[in-house]
C-alpha cells in the first residue's frame, strides 16, 4: 500500500502520546502517595498503587522503544525519493504549510496544493489524521504543562 510509511508513523505517534499521557498520570499519582494527600495511607501489597514505581519504569521503557522504532522509521522515510513522499513527509510529520513545502521543494505553491490535493484522493486516512491532529496537538500540550508544573512544584493534585 501506498504510503504505509505514514499510516505506521502516526499510529507510533499516537502509541507513545498516550504512553506519554500515561506516564504522566502515575507519576502524579505517586507524588501523591509519596508527598500528598494519600502519604499517611496505608497501602495494601497487591494493589496498582503498590507498584505504580514499576509501571513508570516499565512505561518509560516502553517510550524509549517506541521513540528509537519512530526514529528508525523517520530515517528510512527520508531516504525515499519522489515528490509526492516530500509532500506528505513534509506536511504530516514536519509540519509544514503547502507553501513552506513549495519553498523548500522549489516548485510552485499551485503545484503543490494539486499535487497535494491529488494525493488526498488516493490516501482516505488523511482526512481522518487532520480531523485528529488538533485534539493531539492539545492532549500533548497538555502532558508537557503538567510536566512542567511538577517539576516546578514538586506536587501536583490530580483533583
Amino acid at each position: 500500500m501506498r504510503f504505509q510509511w505514514l499510516k505506521d508513523y502516526q499510529c507510533l505517534d499516537e502509541q507513545i502520546l498516550y504512553l506519554k499521557w500515561n506516564l504522566n498520570k502515575s507519576r502524579l499519582e505517586l507524588d501523591r502517595w509519596v508527598n500528598g494527600d494519600l502519604a499517611n495511607v496505608r497501602l495494601e501489597k497487591n494493589s496498582r498503587s503498590s507498584s505504580l514505581e514499576e509501571s513508570i519504569e516499565k512505561i518509560e521503557k516502553e517510550i524509549k522503544r517506541l521513540e528509537e522504532q519512530k526514529g528508525e522509521l523517520l530515517s528510512i522515510v527520508r531516504s525515499f525519493k519522489g515528490l509526492d513522499n516530500d509532500i506528505v513527509r513534509l506536511k504530516y510529520i514536519d509540519g509544514y504549510s503547502l507553501e513552506e513545502v513549495a519553498e523548500e521543494t522549489d516548485y510552485s505553491a499551485s503545484y503543490i496544493r494539486q499535487r497535494h490535493a491529488e494525493i488526498r484522493k488516493t490516501i482516505q486516512f488523511l482526512d481522518d489524521y487532520e480531523l485528529n491532529y488538533n485534539s493531539r496537538k492539545q492532549r500533548e500540550d497538555e502532558i508537557e504543562y503538567y510536566n512542567i508544573e511538577r517539576i516546578e512544584s514538586n506536587q501536583i493534585s490530580l483533583f
